[in-house]
């Protein structure tokens, strides 16, 4: 994979996004994000994108992705990813900027990137949007999309932030076995994620607008009450066949980082591979991507995908 100058990119794009990346993450105030000094894009690498490809109709509604697609021509089947965009499980977008910029620059460093919609609250709770990201993720291994996208079916990984570090981290610890097939992915990179809605986890302390998104999309209003929290936690389902994570959080921001840090410790437990980084201040999920982490981010895919 390509990596040369990737890295900076990638933190450019998204420091550039950082104003509406923060708002979609939630009502908290957000630190800037790093400014970072990148090499030029060379525009004969940007990808190649095509817009609004329909993966799912689920009641009516078509949910559509965008694909993000090397510009070189490869001659083996490349990695996807499918890139998850955050907003509370409110808002947000596939062509926003928490996700398209991200998508892009996958893109050039040669994965086959898919940045998708799901549905959001208040009207479509837990489990609705997992169902989608696990509908796109069993549709990308569908014959019909490997030979389009020249991708390969057993190399499918994630990327979210926020609410989409969440789903992401919820569609890793989804189920047993092989890696390669159905809904299961390959690796799973999630930044700023809550991984805990049992009722220890959503607490007063959580922050009282955190606290009420939580409650939202489990579609409960009493934690001591919502048996379905346990299901949604990424923590309580860790388990020995789970691919391996990166999984990063600032000590300052105003979602905790112990849930993050908990899975972590359970994913090793089991056997599997985590990678932790807590990263001084309050800089939320895309936020964080300086070049640095960016470059530990793609070398994780490198040699996980």
């Amino acid at each position: 994979m390509r990596r040369s100058g990737t890295a900076a990119a990638l933190a450019v794009l998204l420091a550039l996004a950082g104003c509406t990346a923060a708002a979609d993450a939630g009502p908290e105030t957000r630190e800037p994000a790093p400014a970072v000094s990148p090499s030029p894009s060379d525009p004969a690498k940007s990808g190649i994108r095509q817009t609004g490809i329909v993966y799912r109709t689920v009641d009516g509604t078509d949910l559509a992705l965008d694909a993000y697609l090397p510009a070189e021509p490869i001659a083996d089947p490349v990695p996807a990813i499918v890139v998850v965009h955050g907003g509370g499980f409110t808002s947000g977008s596939r062509d926003g900027l928490d996700a398209a910029p991200l998508a892009s620059v996958l893109a050039q460093a040669g994965y086959a990137a898919f940045s998708i919609d799901y549905r959001l609250l208040p009207e479509h709770p837990y489990p609705a949007a997992l169902e989608d990201l696990q509908a796109a993720i069993r549709w990308l291994r569908e014959p019909e999309q490997v030979a389009s996208f020249g991708i390969d079916p057993a190399r499918i990984g994630a990327f979210g932030g926020s609410a989409g570090a969440i789903l992401v981290a919820e569609a890793g610890t989804a189920g047993e076995g092989p890696l390669d097939e159905g809904a299961r992915l390959g690796a799973v990179v999630a930044l700023s994620g809550i991984m805990d809605f049992t009722e220890g986890a959503l607490t007063p302390d959580l922050g009282a607008a955190d606290r009420r998104t939580g409650l939202a999309y489990l579609d409960c209003t009493d934690p001591s009450a919502c048996p379905v929290g346990v299901e949604a936690s990424p923590l309580a389902a860790a388990d020995p066949t789970d691919p391996p994570f990166y999984l990063a959080h600032s000590v300052d921001e105003e979602l905790p980082e112990q849930s993050a840090v908990a899975l972590a410790e359970a994913l090793r437990a089991a056997g599997g591979t985590a990678e932790l980084e807590l990263r001084p201040g309050s800089a939320h999920s895309v936020l964080m991507l300086d070049t640095a982490m960016s470059e530990r981010i793609l070398a994780f895919l490198a040699a996980e995908l």
